[in-house]
């Protein structure tokens, strides 16, 4: 099922760059047929020139190798080009179709079914990789035909058994191909299980290594990732064997129809059938012709890789999520949230939920540690599977335009995220932003509070996954981020529960302030967020009771 998928994502890949690789055919075309003219122009040169003693013809010869090989380097210019081209395309636009995809996806069913966020990397940027590196390749298949059907009767026309010698290497050629490439499939699909393996165990150390090394469990990630590097070692070396295998059968049977040419020609030398000249050609096109028969192989490895890869990708675009083109949401209105539950593995069901939040409205659902408050907030937010339904303006989030959805609910997450950089780019992830807006939310958010007690302010690097910065440093850059798209609805998973609680109480009333216009829901349960609220949800024991909290 995962190769017929794949192959099917690969044809769709073939006809997003079909204009592309059809130019990149008419230049391989040209520069391997003027490829092929050398060797003949040469033993012509030989023979009529040096042989015959006759320098106008020589020069003549060696004026029409210098044109031909003229054309062959723009041929091969433009073929590269192309074929360039078009492996780029591809890959972005399956790296574009992947993104969308998991933007349409819940993380549950994102790390059920696709093996965890490290693999989820391994397909973007190894699959995707491979992928390219066979779209790229694709052109050579038309310079392997154009020097059959050069070759061929060039061949006969020079000897009829030196054609017979080139021939016979075909069937033993194509015995090869058909045993190892089974072979090599699934050696190639095992590799890539071991690398989504270590992908994900590499992606888990990374995200908590301070954690574990706190309670002196980072060695035991580490030795499990030394596990899965020594099998991702072990399926290269199987993969290697066979392909190695594969390589030398098909760059010994060429070698050995050359040998076997030689003889034949020089026979045919000695009988007079042959001249130097013709015999120099042959032995040159027996070069390309065990080139063509090497790349060949290396092709046919690449057809099974893309395969590979295509069928894990396409696992991806597979799964169940939001549609493309669905229902478009409006820039304002009421949030309201009918029956929600949430299933929990191992645990009771939480919900059903029922709220509403008008714009200026502040929210909050509070409750004991583990009583599913981050759960519910991720079920409004469409990031967990659930049940019941969540509107806003009357639109259902559920089958709502991705795009749609995205812009209109800012979810904040209680563990903010914060890539390699400057706190200035962690900020721009959310667009290009003149100053005087980042300076703007910065203050809404009280950013500019941690920032007064960093030297290089805005330029400060904010470490692999914000490690260089405090927790309530790295919640006021996720929360100043979400302020600027400017999102009718926000959903901020205790976003304060790092700061003390004077900085809490000044964040708080900013922000309280700067969401005038927004409807606001708050996973939470300090005073200081339920002493704003407009009305409180309580869970306990996955029930929930409302109260207003303001007049």
């Amino acid at each position: 099922m995962t190769n017929r998928r794949g192959r099917l994502l690969l044809r769709q890949c073939l006809m997003r760059v079909r204009a592309d690789l059809l130019r990149a055919v008419a230049a391989a075309v040209v520069r391997q047929l003027a490829f092929l003219a050398l060797p003949w122009l040469l033993g012509r040169a030989v023979d009529l020139g040096v042989r015959a003693g006759s320098v106008p013809a020589a020069a003549g010869y060696a004026g029409a190798f210098v044109v031909v090989a003229a054309a062959e380097y723009a041929g091969m210019r433009g073929w590269q080009k192309w074929a360039t081209l078009a492996d780029v395309r591809a890959g972005a636009w399956l790296r574009t179709r992947l993104l969308r995809a998991i933007l349409a996806v819940d993380t549950e069913t994102m790390r059920r079914d696709a093996g965890g966020f490290g693999d989820l990397s391994t397909r973007a940027t190894r699959d995707v990789d491979t992928v390219q590196v066979w779209v790229h390749g694709l052109t050579t298949w038309v310079v392997i035909g154009a020097t059959g059907l050069v070759l061929v009767p060039a061949m006969a026309g020079l000897d009829p058994l030196l054609l017979l010698v080139a021939a016979l290497t075909v069937p033993l050629l194509l015995a090869v191909n058909r045993v190892f490439p089974p072979l090599f499939d699934r050696r190639a699909e095992e590799l890539a299980l071991a690398h989504s393996g270590r992908a994900t165990v590499a992606e888990h150390l990374l995200t908590a290594l301070l954690p574990l090394r706190g309670v002196g469990a980072d060695r035991l990630m580490v030795e499990r990732h030394h596990r899965h590097s020594a099998e991702v070692s072990r399926h290269t070396m199987r993969l290697a064997s066979v392909g190695s295998a594969w390589e030398a059968a098909v760059f010994v049977v060429p070698r050995l129809a050359v040998v076997a040419g030689l003889f034949a020609g020089g026979y045919a030398a000695l009988q007079g059938r042959l001249t130097v000249g013709e015999l120099t050609t042959f032995v040159l096109w027996m070069g390309t012709v065990s080139l063509a028969v090497t790349v060949m192989t290396a092709r046919l490895g690449d057809r099974a890789e893309a395969r590979v890869a295509a069928g894990r990708i396409e696992e991806i675009l597979a799964l169940p999520g939001v549609p493309e083109g669905g229902s478009a949401l409006p820039r304002a209105g009421l949030l309201r949230v009918s029956g929600l539950c949430v299933e929990r593995e191992g645990g009771p069901v939480l919900g059903p939920l029922e709220l509403s939040a008008a714009p200026g409205e502040w929210v909050v659902l509070t409750g004991a540690t583990g009583s599913g408050k981050s759960t519910l907030l991720r079920a409004i937010a469409q990031l967990v599977p659930s049940t019941g339904e969540a509107s806003f303006g009357g639109v259902p989030l559920r089958g709502s335009d991705p795009g749609d959805l995205y812009r209109t609910l800012g979810f904040v997450p209680q563990g903010p995220l914060l890539l390699h950089g400057t706190i200035a780019e962690n900020l721009r992830l959310s667009g290009d932003h003149p100053d005087h807006e980042i300076e703007r939310a910065a203050f809404a958010a009280g950013l500019d509070l941690a920032l007064s007690g960093l030297a290089d302010g805005w330029d400060t690097q904010a470490g692999e996954r914000g490690g260089a910065l405090s927790g309530g440093q790295r919640q006021l850059i996720v929360l100043a981020r979400a302020l600027l798209r400017d999102c009718p609805v926000l959903l901020l998973d205790d976003v304060t529960s790092a700061l003390d609680a004077g900085t809490e109480a000044r964040v708080l009333d900013r922000l309280r302030r700067a969401t005038a216009g927004k409807a606001v829901v708050f996973a939470g349960h300090s005073p200081a967020v339920l002493a704003r609220a407009d009305r409180r949800v309580t869970l306990a024991g996955g029930t929930l009771t409302q109260e207003p909290t303001r007049a």
